[in-house]
């Protein structure tokens, strides 16, 4: 009984942080635009509401062939970015590393590690840098022989951030974690005119954030049950317009197919995934993910096969991907995965995460 109320407030409290989260995200109808512009009107579009966007780029191939979904996934020290709630279920010490080649000839680097204390809980920690290449800068230039701008230069932005994360149990079956970050992005400096005065400004910013997170097994077949608020931070402004990091509620279920019949599915897991999101800055959506492994008794070596679908999304749509580990009894052994996301070829061309993990 008490485990069906943790599994009740668990959906009360998200789904009123999903209710009031909209609200507050509707934006305010621009005047410049005219009316029936969009199919709706007034109009409300949850676009362009973030900064520090780099916060959103995938941090571990696993979830990303996941389209995403996973909040429930336990096993590694990839909660440390996912759900700091999974890290409690975490009792070894790993080290991992991610590279993301993201769109536009982007990158990121993920890299950290977790750790348990027997009794004290897991603990983890976190870094994300983010390299968006070298831009080419330009002031406007408002005599009439002119192009209408000059150019400056290039210059190039630093986008960082660094974790500090802890889950532990409440009890066998449910968890809570916290992860710490503070997040930091140089967009460079810019002219801009103040009182008719043409001004330098540096366009820095360093931004606290907070990843809250549970995870409850219901006990039934392997169910799982998991809550993520990713970035919850205070308004941040560079010049003039306030905005707020990727904010992010997850709800996600994860279930092990091949337990539903009541046997246990030892060589073969087939984990179906499934998260709803309410981001800051576009519309609710829905990941599906599925995840097949194998993995004979008592053999450190073990395999899996994923893809997952995003809906309600601009650009992004399918991914794929698989992964190897070789474990000992003793826990010690390594971990590789590779993520092949699709986008729209209209706008991207797809992009590949590869993650790697040293147990130790």
């Amino acid at each position: 009984m008490k485990y069906t109320k943790l599994a009740l407030m668990m959906l009360a409290l998200f789904f009123g942080l999903l209710a009031t989260t909209t609200q507050a995200q509707l934006r305010v109808p621009d005047k410049i635009l005219p009316e029936n512009h969009e199919e709706n009107n007034p109009i409300f579009i949850k676009v362009a509401q973030a900064g520090f966007t780099f916060l959103k780029l995938p941090t571990n191939a696993r979830s990303a062939a996941l389209a995403g979904a996973g909040t429930g996934m336990i096993g590694s020290s990839a909660g440390v970015f996912t759900n700091p709630a999974t890290l409690a279920f975490f009792d070894g010490r790993e080290a991992f590393f991610t590279y993301v080649s993201w769109i536009a000839d982007t990158k990121s680097q993920v890299a950290g590690a977790a750790f348990n204390i027997p009794g004290r809980g897991t603990f983890g920690l976190g870094f994300v840098t983010y390299d968006a290449g070298t831009f080419n800068g330009t002031a406007i230039d408002p005599s009439p022989a002119g192009a209408g701008f000059t150019e400056t230069g290039t210059f190039t932005t630093s986008n960082y951030a660094l974790s500090a994360a802890y889950g532990m149990k409440i009890t066998d079956r449910f968890s809570v974690g916290a992860n710490i970050k503070i997040a930091s992005q140089n967009l460079g400096s810019g002219s801009v005119l103040i009182g008719g005065n043409r001004t330098t400004v540096d366009n820095s910013k360093t931004a606290f954030a907070v990843d809250l997170g549970t995870y409850f097994n219901t006990g039934f077949r392997n169910t799982i049950l998991a809550m993520t608020v990713q970035n919850y931070s205070f308004e941040q402004t560079y010049q003039r317009e306030a905005f707020e990091l990727p904010r992010n509620i997850r709800l996600g279920m994860l279930v092990d197919v091949l337990s539903l019949s009541g046997s246990i599915p030892v060589p073969h897991h087939l984990n179906l995934a499934f998260d709803v999101t309410n981001p800051v800055d576009f519309d609710e959506q829905v990941l599906v993910g599925l995840e097949y492994t194998f993995q004979a008794a008592g053999s450190p070596v073990g395999f899996s096969g994923r893809a997952g679908y995003k809906t309600n999304h601009d650009t992004e749509s399918y991914a794929f991907g698989g992964g190897l580990k070789y474990l000992t009894e003793t826990g010690r052994g390594v971990k590789l995965d590779y993520a092949f996301k699709a986008f729209d070829s209209d706008f991207f061309s797809s992009v590949h995460v590869i993650s790697g993990a040293v147990d130790f």
